[in-house]
């Protein structure tokens, strides 16, 4: 082998290394998020989750006061509203 091939070689190899390293970071990452179809805003999906469930959680709270309010009213424990 002559140098030059020894000095290819080696410069291929330190190339290879390197991309490989890069690719197994942050850079490799984001690539692959982008390839797989995922966006950067994907890391707020357990905030949107958490958001969702609590706005769930209100909505039955407020159909039970609305039940609970019918009923008293229906028993009569509480006025009809007047109007003016």
């Amino acid at each position: 082998m002559s140098p030059d091939q020894v000095f290819g070689i080696v410069i291929v190899s330190i190339a290879a290394w390197t991309v490989s390293r890069v690719l197994r970071g942050p850079l490799g990452e984001a690539l692959s998020r982008r390839i797989g179809g995922r966006t950067k805003g994907d890391g707020n999906d357990a905030q949107v989750d958490a958001l969702q469930s609590r706005l769930a959680e209100l909505e039955e709270r407020m159909d039970f006061t609305e039940r609970v309010l019918l009923r008293e009213r229906e028993v009569g424990q509480l006025r009809p509203e007047e109007s003016s």
